[in-house]
């Protein structure tokens, strides 16, 4: 009957084995999509000799393809997909001589056969999210036809060298691996338009090969920490259109870079530049340049306006004092942001010369008094964002702005009036000035009729005439002295959002009923609140409910109406219960409850089975219910209680769950089906009461970042090792004498800190086993005594190669540091009463931050002298500053003072 069948999909079947494929010679596209008991595929899938595309999805208990796979001779398509247990593939899958994709995503797979080198035809190979594969065959450098490779695979360290073989490559995806280096033959890739690294950690270098690839579009690096510089002949690259070079460590731009004229993009975001280089600003293509929280960067080149194409130029959350002149000459300019830059004091009068500039935020600029008069010159001017800053007038021609948008003034404290002006603003929507002493500014207010966005804390705004009213659509009443809503938002009767920061608010009005066709989100945060109106259940519009009300102890019934809630929070102090009704909120995806009395979840709500996110602030709360191992939608889960001491065995059916947090004060054990959370990433527990962890927990094999904060946990089981995906681990655990042994298996390991009452010496041994980290942290080991082994008086610091950040604030009893590694960007040992002395420090040549506040018994730091031009941070025991302290030597001081 289904002998001419093209088109089967099996979705959400309860099979453990699938059907014999016999009877379907003409089947063309095969999908197995959800069965979760399937443990076969009959063999006879090998006979659809016509079969081009087969996707198994969601399979968790299928263990593996069958052999026959092989013979399928038209396949052209193979994906994979969320199925846990495939932990291999078959050998001869390089028999599939059609075979154009091959995507395998969130198996467990440890190894690719090296048949996938016959897979002449591939030109896509997709393998993400698969833990356990650390290593590639050679073989796959034999792809000759591939275009894309994709492997986002947390475990593979290495390249096969020979990977410029794959000379049709045209996308290069890398991202998140924990490679260190880049074989040169990348360099011989000369189709590769886009290589993508971000996040691969341990990359340190990036080999001069690079430079060759002529054709390259996109290079993406962020996220690659241990990214210090960049080749020399970067400019070689002249195909680049986007460099991604966030969150790295690099402080220095080659010159080379004026030579890449048609790169568009250039992000350098969280970098440790200290300059603006000349050399970026003869980038005549680019359009964006962003420097967002660059902290050390000082200054911008005179040179900036020669960038004529730019459109975008990001220089918040720097150190910039002053803006060039020049940057009048960015004509193209569209989007500007100062933002949070606390040194600069004025604007240049050159700025109103950007005619094209759409969006200028100087948001906490607290040293600006002042913008220039001519202000209103930038015609075409949408958003100007100047919250807390200290600007005290401003200008008149403010009124020439008729494109403006957006006016935000919060904070301006030092603000009093608006000018006149500011009623000739006929395009502005949103004017938030909450936070200002402005006063008597209404009837300026009503000639603003196309206001639909209004933040106030002032009750004198309440003047605006009916035609004001209707318009508004967004309300935004921030701690406004008011003990009940006046009627005239009554008639805002188009609202769609009300905000109400308001403490002194006592009740809402039954008027509120009236904006039960429109209003979509409704916040209030109040201390005086003590009921709701029933009427609220009217408002069936409502998709986010937030309630910040101390003394709110229940919510009306009615509130079960309001069936198209998504997001619901409850930060209500004295909230005793829930109402059965909540149960009928079935369209709920976000549920945040913070209460200091609710001692039980109503069985109702049993039916929220599409939640993702459910955090439980709840001191009093003594049980999670037995059917949250019903919620399979969870996918972020967060507990705080100081009366739960068990976790329910359900809790392993959240196969979804990512983020797992319980700060459980007295937490006594953790079931041991909290090894079946196979998609778990970021976990942590605070308690006291647990002594040890399930032996399951080793299961937990995606695993990334893990935080155990239990004071009177006993052991760690060295069957953790198996932990491999961990890239965080925080221990605070009293009973510990030493950081556990398997800590120096974990391979992919970046961050590690340790806390411990117990912890006197740390041995040489476990630093060498620590060889990876970027990391570490020893701060608040009270009784740490030294860094070196008592016997040999040996130190295991300088075997940290890679280390990049050491924290030792609060080691009271420690005396002395021992030599630490040269790779070393940051050191804080502030607060170390005990510390007399340090090695010698010439060394440490990358080191930009130096903490050893409170020191009080320091005497010497030897060689500081010798790195001084490179440190951006110092600070050194004393009362009033380093000359005061009295123990320093004098020799010390004047050294420090030169």
């Amino acid at each position: 009957a289904f002998e001419k069948l093209k088109v089967l999909s099996i979705d959400g079947a309860e099979i453990k084995v699938t059907p014999d494929f016999m009877c379907l010679p003409c089947l063309v596209e095969l999908t197995l999509k959800d069965c979760p008991v399937l443990t076969t595929i009959d063999e006879s899938i090998g006979k659809l000799e016509r079969l081009a595309c087969l996707s198994i999805t969601a399979c968790p208990t299928l263990e593996k393809l069958p052999d026959s796979i092989c013979r399928l001779s038209s396949l052209k398509e193979l994906r994979i997909t969320s199925c846990s247990k495939i932990s291999s593939l078959p050998e001869r899958l390089g028999d599939l001589e059609s075979l154009m994709k091959l995507e395998i995503e969130k198996a467990s797979i440890k190894t690719i056969p090296d048949s996938v080198g016959g897979l002449t035809k591939l030109c896509e190979l997709i393998v993400v999210d698969c833990v356990h594969l650390n290593v590639l065959p050679d073989s796959i450098c034999w792809l000759s036809s591939l275009k894309v490779l994709s492997l986002d695979l947390g475990g593979l360290g290495s390249l096969p060298e020979r990977l410029g073989d794959m000379g049709s490559l045209s996308e290069f995806d890398l991202c998140g691996t924990h490679i260190d280096k880049i074989p040169d033959s990348i360099g011989e890739l000369k189709n590769l338009r886009k290589l993508l690294l971000s996040r691969c950690a341990r990359l340190s270098r990036l080999p001069d090969s690079i430079c060759l690839l002529s054709s390259l579009e996109i290079l993406d690096l962020e996220d690659c920490l241990s990214l210090a510089s960049l080749p020399e002949r970067l400019g070689d690259m002249g195909a680049l259109r986007k460099l991604k070079l966030s969150s790295t460590s690099i402080d220095k731009i080659p010159d080379s870079i004026s030579h890449l004229t048609n790169l568009r993009e250039l992000l350098l975001l969280k970098c440790r530049l200290s300059d603006l280089p000349d050399s970026i600003c003869r980038l005549n293509s680019l359009e964006m340049l962003d420097l967002k929280r660059c902290r050390v960067l000082f200054s911008v080149s005179e040179r900036i306006g020669d960038m004529e194409a730019l459109k975008k130029l990001d220089l918040s959350w720097t150190l910039i004092h002053t803006i060039p002149d020049s940057i009048g000459l960015l004509t193209n300019l569209r989007e500007l942001s100062l933002e949070g830059s606390q040194l600069l004091r004025e604007l240049p009068d050159s700025i109103c010369q950007l005619s094209l500039l759409k969006s200028l935020s100087l948001e906490g600029c607290y040293g600006l008094y002042t913008l220039p008069e001519r202000l209103g010159d930038m015609e075409k001017l949408e958003e100007l964002i100047l919250d807390n800053t200290r600007i005290e007038i401003i200008p008149d021609s403010v009124g020439q702005l008729k494109n403006l948008r957006l006016l935000s003034l919060q904070g301006c404290k030092l603000l009093k009036a608006l000018p006149n002006s500011i009623r000739e603003l006929c395009s502005l929507r949103e004017l938030k000035i909450s936070g200002t002493n402005l006063r008597g500014f209404e009837n300026d207010i009503c000639h603003l009729v196309a206001i639909n966005e209004l933040t106030s804390s002032s009750s004198e705004l309440f003047g605006l005439c009916d035609q004001s009213h209707k318009a508004i659509r967004h309300l935004h009443l921030i701690d406004a002295a008011i003990e009940e809503l006046p009627d005239c938002v009554g008639r805002m009767e188009n609202l769609e959002e009300l905000l109400l920061e308001c403490e002194m608010l006592r009740a809402l009005p039954n008027w509120i009923e009236r904006f039960s066709k429109k209003l979509t989100e409704l916040e209030i945060r109040s201390k005086l609140l003590k009921t709701l109106p029933d009427c609220i259940g009217s408002l069936k519009q409502l998709t986010k409910v937030t309630l910040e009300c101390d003394n709110l102890r229940a919510l009306p019934d009615s509130i079960g109406s309001l069936e198209k809630i998504l997001w619901l929070d409850l930060d209500c102090e004295n909230l005793e219960a829930l109402p059965d009704s909540v149960g009928r909120l079935s369209n709920i995806r976000t549920l945040e409850i913070l209460s200091d009395n609710l001692k039980a979840l109503p069985n109702s709500i049993m039916s929220l089975e599409w939640v993702e996110r459910l955090h439980l602030y709840c001191l009093s709360l003594e049980a999670i219910p037995d059917f949250i191992g019903g919620w399979k939608h969870l996918h972020d889960f967060y507990v705080l209680s100081s009366s739960l001491k068990a976790l329910p065995d359900s809790i392993g059916s959240l196969k979804g769950v990512r983020v797992l947090k319980l700060k459980c004060k007295n937490l006594e054990m953790l079931p041991d089906s909290i090894g079946e959370l196979e998609l778990l990433s970021y976990f942590e527990v605070f308690s006291h009461g647990l002594k040890y962890l399930p032996n399951s927990i080793r299961s937990l094999t995606r695993i990334e970042f893990l935080i155990l904060e239990c004071v009177n946990l006993e052991a760690l089981s060295n069957s953790m090792e198996t932990l491999q995906s961990l890239v965080h681990l925080g221990l605070h655990c009293d009973n510990f004498t030493a950081p556990p042994d398997f800590i120096g298996r974990l391979e992919n390991l970046m961050v590690f800190s340790f806390k411990s009452k117990n912890l006197k010496h740390l041995h040489a041994t476990t630093c060498v086993s620590l060889g990876r980290l970027k990391q570490l942290s020893l701060s608040g080991c009270e009784n740490l005594e030294d860094l070196a082994d008592a016997s040999t008086q040996q130190s295991g610091f300088a075997h940290l190669t890679s280390l990049q950040s050491l924290y030792l604030v609060d080691c009271k009893r420690l005396e002395y540091l021992p030599q630490l590694p040269s790779s070393l960007f940051l050191l804080d040992a502030s607060r170390c009463i005990s510390l007399r002395k340090t090695s010698e420090v010439s060394n440490l040549t990358t080191l930009t931050i130096l903490n050893l506040g409170c020191c009080k018994l320091l005497e010497d730091v030897p060689g500081l002298e010798n790195i001084a031009t490179n440190l951006k941070v110092l600070e050194l025991p004393g009362p009033c500053g380093f000359t005061e302290s009295c123990h320093l030597r004098h020799d010390f001081k004047n050294k420090v003072s030169k």
